[in-house]
């Protein structure tokens, strides 16, 4: 047991820790909200992106600029994303969420992910657990390439967390998402977690 819960939290962690390799929309030209509030993680980010705490720093500017981004394109799914993302850390919640669901409806993938560790886990007087609704968020993103989804939901199969769910993954497509992960994990720690988790699959019924 004690084993299952140290291995759990350091996936936890690298869930986390993860910064994605490609930059997906390189075409888009980039916005002051993008300047201000991009995600290092986000697969479809058009510049380098930054932390929490640099968004913090100056978030009364950021909520400025992807409020200004989205009245200008409502249908870009990249900037509703982010507002979404600086809302949510100045603890607004209520008014982050339509945006994140907005962007996740459009398939964005960060806010697929973040969206699926909100329902995994719930967000207190806000949002109720549904393991399920972050089982389909996960999915998506993980079929489209999204590194942190393709772990994360592996970690919640593991833990059985989708059995009830009417669209679980077969093993073999668990399997699959932990592979290309490996293929794509970038330093020690992740080769070696993401190994762990395809050891706990192979020894499942």
């Amino acid at each position: 047991m004690r084993t299952n819960m140290l291995a759990g939290t350091a996936v936890a962690a690298l869930l986390w820790g993860i910064a994605a390799a490609a930059v997906a929309d390189g075409g888009a030209s980039p916005t002051e909200c993008d300047r201000l509030a991009a995600h290092p993680s986000d697969p479809d980010k058009v510049v380098e992106g930054v932390s929490q705490a640099q968004v913090l720093g100056w978030s009364n500017a950021a909520i400025h600029a992807c409020q200004q981004a989205v009245a200008a394109e409502p249908g870009n799914a990249r900037v509703r994303y982010q507002l979404g993302r600086v809302l949510f850390y100045t603890g607004r919640q209520v008014d982050a969420l339509p945006h994140l669901e907005a962007s996740a409806a459009a398939r964005h993938r960060q806010a697929q992910f973040v969206l699926g560790l909100f329902y995994t886990d719930g967000v207190k007087d806000v949002l109720e657990a549904d393991a399920c609704r972050a089982l389909a968020l996960w999915q998506d993103a993980a079929a489209r390439e999204h590194f942190a989804a393709r772990v994360a939901l592996s970690r919640d199969y593991l833990r059985a967390a989708y059995d009830r769910c009417e669209d679980r993954p077969s093993k073999e497509r668990v399997a699959g998402f932990l592979d290309s992960a490996g293929r794509e994990a970038r330093d020690y720690y992740q080769r070696l977690l993401i190994s762990w988790a395809r050891e706990m699959l192979d020894a499942r019924p």
